[in-house]
C-alpha cells in the first residue's frame, strides 16, 4: 500500500504542478464561477437540464428526486467532465492523450467526450467491473485496461510517467466542481423551497458541486453527503479535519462500486468542509431496499445512485417530518445481472 500510496501521489503531484490545468486543491469555487460554468454547459446539447419530480411517491415517503441517472452517459459525470474540457488547452490534450480511472461513470463520461473531441483515452478499471462497461467505453473509442484494485492506481500513475498522458482526475478538481454545481443550481431553480437535500458521494465531486451552489445562493436548506458505510472516505475526512483514505489502506466493502474510490480528494473535501452541513453513511442492505422502491416508483437506477434516497428511507437525515426532502438519483449504470440482483433478496458481489 505504501507504494501504491506513493505512485498515486506522484500522478497527482504531476497534475497539481500544471496550475493551468488543475488549481490549487484549497481554491473554493465561487458564486460568479458556478454561474459561469452553468451558463457555459447551455450551449452544449450533450449536458442535459435534468428532470426533477417534486414530492414524488418513493416508498412510504414522498421526495424530490433530481433525476441524474437520466443524464447523457448515464451519470451526472459529464457536467463536470464537459466543463472541464471547456476550459482546458483542447490541443495539448489531442497531443498528449488523457488518462483516467473510474468504476464506470468518469471513465464513461470521458470515453464519450474524448471521442467527440478526438482525443485519445485511456481508462483503467478495477478488474471486478463488469464487462459490459468496459466495452461501452470502448465502443466509444476509448482503449481500457482492467487490473486488480490494489495495483489500480500504480497503473494509472506508471501511465502518466511512461506515455506522457494527461491525468483526468475523476473527481477531484475543482473545475469539475463548477461544472457539477450546475445540477445543483438546476435543482434551486426546480424547488426553491426545499429544507433538505442529499447527496449521493464516493469521491465528493457531485456533493462538493451541489452543496457549494445551495450556500453560494443563499439557501437555507440543509445539505448532506451519504456515502456506503464500507466506502466512507469523506465522513472519515469530517470527522478528522483532514481529507482521508478509507481504513486498512484504502479498503472498500461495498456494492456501491460508484462510491468506492479509496480516499476522498483534498479538493472535493474542502468544499464539503465549507458548504456541506453533514455526511452520513447507508449500508449495502438500505441502498438496496432504495434501488427497489425507485423501481417501483418507476425510476431506474444504480446502487450507487439510490445511495441519497437511501438515507431518506433509512431515517438517516434527521427530523424530516413535514419538511421537503430533495434527493439526487446519481446515475443509472448497472448491468442487467446487478440490477436483478439488486431488486431480488439475493447477495450482490462485492
Amino acid at each position: 500500500m505504501a507504494d501504491m500510496l506513493k505512485s498515486m501521489m506522484a500522478a497527482i503531484g504531476l497534475a497539481e504542478d500544471d496550475a493551468a490545468l488543475w488549481g490549487s486543491p484549497t481554491e473554493l469555487a465561487t458564486k460568479d464561477e458556478l454561474l459561469a460554468a452553468r451558463d457555459a454547459l447551455k450551449s452544449y446539447d450533450d449536458v442535459l437540464r435534468t428532470p426533477q419530480l417534486n414530492d414524488w411517491p418513493v416508498g412510504d415517503t414522498k421526495l424530490t428526486l433530481k433525476l441524474e441517472s437520466l443524464q447523457t452517459t448515464g451519470s451526472f459525470k459529464i457536467r463536470g467532465m464537459r466543463y472541464k474540457l471547456h476550459v482546458s488547452d483542447v490541443e495539448r490534450l489531442r497531443s498528449a492523450g488523457v488518462v483516467t480511472l473510474s468504476a464506470g461513470n468518469a471513465g464513461k463520461a470521458v470515453s464519450y467526450l474524448a471521442g467527440k473531441a478526438g482525443i485519445d483515452a485511456k481508462v483503467f478499471m478495477p478488474d471486478t467491473a463488469p464487462d459490459d462497461r468496459k466495452r461501452l467505453m470502448e465502443d466509444l473509442g476509448a482503449s481500457v485496461a482492467k487490473v486488480p484494485g490494489a495495483e489500480l492506481l500504480d497503473a494509472v500513475a506508471e501511465c502518466v510517467a511512461t506515455e506522457k498522458r494527461i491525468l483526468v482526475h475523476p473527481f477531484d478538481d475543482v473545475d469539475l466542481i463548477r461544472g457539477h454545481a450546475s445540477c445543483g443550481l438546476e435543482m434551486l431553480e426546480d424547488q426553491p423551497d426545499v429544507d433538505v437535500v442529499a447527496v449521493c458521494c464516493g469521491g465528493g465531486g457531485l456533493l462538493a458541486g451541489v452543496a457549494a451552489a445551495y450556500k453560494l445562493s443563499g439557501s437555507k436548506a440543509r445539505v448532506v453527503g451519504v456515502e456506503p458505510e464500507g466506502a466512507q472516505s469523506m465522513a472519515i475526512s469530517v470527522r478528522t479535519g483532514r481529507h482521508a483514505w478509507c481504513p486498512d489502506g484504502g479498503k472498500t466493502e461495498t456494492i456501491a462500486h460508484g462510491l468506492a474510490p479509496p480516499f476522498a480528494g483534498k479538493a472535493t473535501y474542502n468544499h464539503v468542509r465549507a458548504f456541506c452541513d453533514d455526511v452520513v453513511t447507508v449500508t449495502d442492505a438500505e441502498m438496496r431496499e432504495a434501488t427497489r422502491a425507485l423501481f417501483r416508483a418507476g425510476v431506474v437506477a444504480e446502487v450507487s445512485g439510490a445511495a441519497a434516497v437511501a438515507a431518506a428511507l433509512a431515517g438517516k437525515l434527521g427530523d424530516v417530518a413535514g419538511k421537503k426532502v430533495a434527493c439526487t438519483v446519481s446515475g443509472r449504470n448497472i448491468d442487467v445481472g446487478e440490477y436483478e440482483e439488486a431488486l431480488s433478496d439475493r447477495p450482490m458481489a462485492h
